[in-house]
């Protein structure tokens, strides 16, 4: 008889290190050393243009892309699809690699409720997965202010078996109190850990993301605790107004003028932008991956330097979609 795949679903917050762990993850050791070391990865994005795929370490054969919504409500049906074809092709051998577990990374909207009830109440998922394990990735620094303004941020720490306290680095000590106090809170039962430059020390800590969750009955409880009317839509679920531009060019960009611009959409507190990530190519040839979260923005050089095509996703709540894309041309966009 087959053993139920284990999978890991990570949630968390727009920015707060989830593909950061992911990477930890998928270059550990540890995943070789655990039977089943090969791993498939699925991620979801708020945009419509993939970019965590882009800044992961895995091959392609081993990854796919479920961007354009939340796997929580718009496209839901698209991760039951996903993983009812994975499985099917895995049995009858179809294809090329040979996975052992799933690693899921969802939007950083979206709620892990409605995904556990698929995974548990879908009768093929159900008997061919081990309990799934929940990991929510909370920013240390701004977890307080996340979770007053944002539903998303309690359902997923309300759901978590582990919480990993990521930017511990760049917390000050009260953040780190406030952020534990929280966890304790919103997430009784959870492990807590801490994360400094996304990274977890310990690998005893990281192995145990990789097994399933340890107590089924205390999975089917939290989620039923939890669960809430959903139509489609996740009314009460998703922050009101939240909206992602993805912005594109052949040409290469003025990094000066980026800089410049990206610095000032971050600052500005209306319309308020959660999240910018990208990867650009600017005229000096370099390719920059560029990461912001709230007030904060930042710039290197990428892991690879073999880009095409630039690519930006802003996300926030009442984005102005022309006068970004006014301020992208002006940047040689």
């Amino acid at each position: 008889m087959t053993s139920p795949l284990p999978l890991t679903l990570i949630v968390g917050f727009l920015g707060s290190g989830k593909t950061t762990l992911l990477n930890q993850l998928l270059n550990s050791p540890l995943l070789d050393s655990l039977h089943g070391g090969r791993a498939v990865v699925i991620v979801n994005e708020f945009g419509d243009v993939g970019l965590d795929g882009a800044l992961l370490d895995v091959s392609s054969e081993g990854l796919i892309e479920l961007p354009g919504g939340c796997l929580c409500c718009t496209i839901q049906g698209d991760l039951l699809r996903t993983l009812s074809e994975l499985l099917r092709k895995r049995a009858r051998r179809l294809l090329p690699l040979r996975f052992d577990r799933i690693l899921v990374e969802a939007s950083g909207l979206a709620s892990p409720g409605p995904i556990l009830r698929t995974l548990l109440v879908e009768e093929n998922l159900a008997a061919a997965l081990a309990p799934p394990r929940v990991v929510a990735v909370a920013n240390s620094v701004s977890l307080g202010e996340q979770l007053e303004q944002h539903p998303e941020v309690r359902e997923q720490l309300a759901h978590a078996d582990t919480v990993v306290l990521s930017h511990w680095d760049r917390a000050s000590h009260d953040q780190r109190a406030d952020a534990r106090e929280i966890v304790t809170r919103c997430a009784p039962g959870a492990k807590v850990v801490s994360a400094t430059k996304g990274v977890l020390a310990d690998e005893q800590e990281l192995a145990e993301l990789l097994q399933p969750a340890p107590d089924l009955a205390t999975l089917r409880e939290r989620v039923e605790t939890h669960a809430h009317e959903h139509s489609g839509e996740c009314d009460g679920q998703h922050t009101k107004g939240v909206s992602a531009v993805c912005l594109t060019s052949e040409a290469p960009l003025d990094r000066e003028v980026l800089d410049i611009w990206l610095h000032f959409l971050a600052k500005r507190r209306d319309p308020r932008l959660l999240r910018i990530k990208g990867l650009v190519r600017v005229t000096d040839g370099a390719c920059l991956e560029v990461q912001g979260v709230g007030e904060w923005y930042g710039s290197e050089r990428a892991p690879s330097q073999d880009l095409v095509q630039s690519q930006l996703v802003l996300i926030g709540v009442g984005l102005d979609e022309q006068e970004l894309r006014r301020g992208w041309a002006k940047a040689g966009g």
